[in-house]
């Protein structure tokens, strides 16, 4: 099922998993990222383009039902927060241990995260591919992320 205003979509689809340190309580949390394969496709003024390349996606707003019956399942603490304005809305980590939310910018704008810096940084995550038809909106897109290639997939 295809999202009404989505601005991405593929053929398939992956979900990045990994350990961050939560600002407010210290522990280390697992963490979610949602990113697709080469061949997947933006939508940039009023046309759709092929991308060739990988890409992680973020400040996620719509994702299909299936899609998030799927993230629930891994991590109900990787979920919709609703902004006092719709617009605002989006999936966000949050904190397994105190449920504070750990911010998008944090995972994906700054070194480390799911924009590893080192190719140890980028082995401490796990890609999981999932095999299924996948369209969002999301306000952030990463193409191309270093390291990549090293990234586990189990």
């Amino acid at each position: 099922m295809q999202v009404p205003n989505a601005n991405i979509r593929s053929s398939s689809y992956y979900i990045a998993e990994m350990q961050a340190r939560c600002a407010k309580c210290g522990r280390q949390s697992r963490v979610f990222a949602l990113g697709v394969p080469p061949n997947h496709e933006i939508h940039v003024d009023v046309e759709w383009q092929n991308i060739d390349g990988n890409a992680f996606i973020f400040y996620v707003a719509e994702l299909p039902d299936a899609v998030n019956r799927r993230l629930f399942g891994r991590s109900p603490a990787f979920r919709l927060q609703r902004g006092q304005d719709p617009a605002d809305s989006h999936w966000v980590n949050h904190c397994e241990h105190c449920a504070e939310p750990i911010s998008d910018e944090e995972l994906h704008c700054e070194p480390g995260g799911f924009m590893p810096s080192r190719v140890e940084e980028a082995e401490a995550i796990s890609l999981s591919r999932i095999d299924e038809s996948f369209s969002a909106y999301a306000a952030g897109y990463a193409l191309a992320p270093e390291f990549f290639a090293s990234m586990r997939r189990p």
